[in-house]
């Protein structure tokens, strides 16, 4: 059977995968702020993939990452749910609708991905959002599966979504992008470089190092599709992060065909905790051809045998974080 990605039957999720997620990122204008934001809800195989941090009798387990940024203001809020529940009619319609909660907290928050026809339905507790597609979706590695040597995923994106809704009650619209990924294989010992890229002329890529293996697939203006090869090139800029002492690289030039891009962060504190697990995950602005854009970097490095301090302190920012949504909803409630 010819290993490709089948839409829509794909956005629904795959009973033999250890690792799946549904992620967006987008950049939003309201009347006095502008935004960006990211979201993505992971399945996991319990066994498969590890997460022995976990200490939740179920085999499958559903978290959830999300951050908004206030490009103004240079701040981030974060949200990480360790263990989230989805409602019982989640998975059961024709079309994807996943509905959950996190219940570790007092406030009541209704979270959702859902499709209707062309367009999805994205709620978290800071934002709701309807996003149209404007592009057809790109199959990464030309049919949406990569052999990546130790491992294999299937990868398809929706590029380019047109966005229109609320954040933190302000009306906004923007543009978005949405990614789907899945694994028979779990994360662990993983390490990446990744980038979604929105550019002029209706231009859009998404490419990436996953140890060592590069690769770039690009969605022209009028929907052409390529796969490539790719370089990056560190340019210097680096965050050290407080908690974890893990230096990110944030700046780079990234070369694919005769196009040369050059990144830097918008907003640099943007890493996040879960387990043992940390990675920065933030908006960057892009420059080519003397015009600036934006896109998003993902950058998981290389996990480093952690001292008991390290691993403490951690697990410790994993932990304030819940305890700090927790006692915000409390207040909400008092």
């Amino acid at each position: 059977m010819e290993k490709r990605v089948k839409l829509p039957k794909d956005e629904q999720p795959h009973s033999d995968s250890a690792i799946e997620w549904w992620y967006f990122n987008g950049f939003l204008n309201g009347k006095r702020k502008k935004y960006a934001f990211m979201t993505c809800l992971f399945k996991a195989d319990k066994k498969k993939v590890n997460l022995s941090f976990l200490k939740v009798p179920l085999k499958t387990v559903y978290f959830a990452h999300t951050l908004v940024y206030d490009l103004l203001a240079k701040k981030v809020e974060k949200e990480i749910l360790p263990v989230v529940l989805i409602s019982e009619d989640s998975f059961t319609k024709e079309d994807l609708f996943i509905n959950y909660l996190y219940v570790l907290r007092k406030q009541f928050f209704n979270y959702e991905i859902a499709r209707y026809k062309d367009k999805m339905h994205l709620k978290t507790r800071f934002f709701d959002l309807i996003l149209n597609e404007k592009k057809t979706p790109i199959f990464e590695g030309g049919k949406g599966y990569i052999d990546l040597g130790e491992k294999s995923t299937y990868y398809y994106t929706y590029p380019r979504l047109e966005v229109k809704g609320s954040i933190n009650g302000e009306n906004v619209n923007g543009i978005a992008w949405h990614d789907k990924q899945w694994s028979a294989q779990g994360f662990m010992h993983d390490y990446w470089l990744w980038f979604s890229l929105q550019l002029s002329g209706n231009l859009d890529i998404v490419c990436f190092d996953y140890k060592g293996v590069k690769m770039a697939t690009i969605s022209y203006g009028n929907n052409r599709q390529e796969t490539v090869p790719v370089e990056f090139e560190p340019l210097g800029e680096r965050w050290t992060s407080k908690s974890t002492n893990i230096k990110y690289t944030l700046s780079w030039k990234i070369k694919i065909k005769d196009m040369i891009f050059e990144t830097r962060p918008l907003i640099k504190g943007c890493e996040m905790n879960h387990g043992f697990i940390s990675y920065w995950e933030g908006p960057v602005q892009i420059e080519y051809n003397g015009k600036k854009s934006f896109g998003f970097m993902e950058l998981l490095p290389k996990q480093k045998k952690q001292s008991i301090k390290q691993k403490f302190n951690q697990l410790r920012t994993s932990a304030n974080d819940t305890i700090s949504l927790w006692k915000n909803s409390s207040k909400t409630l008092s």
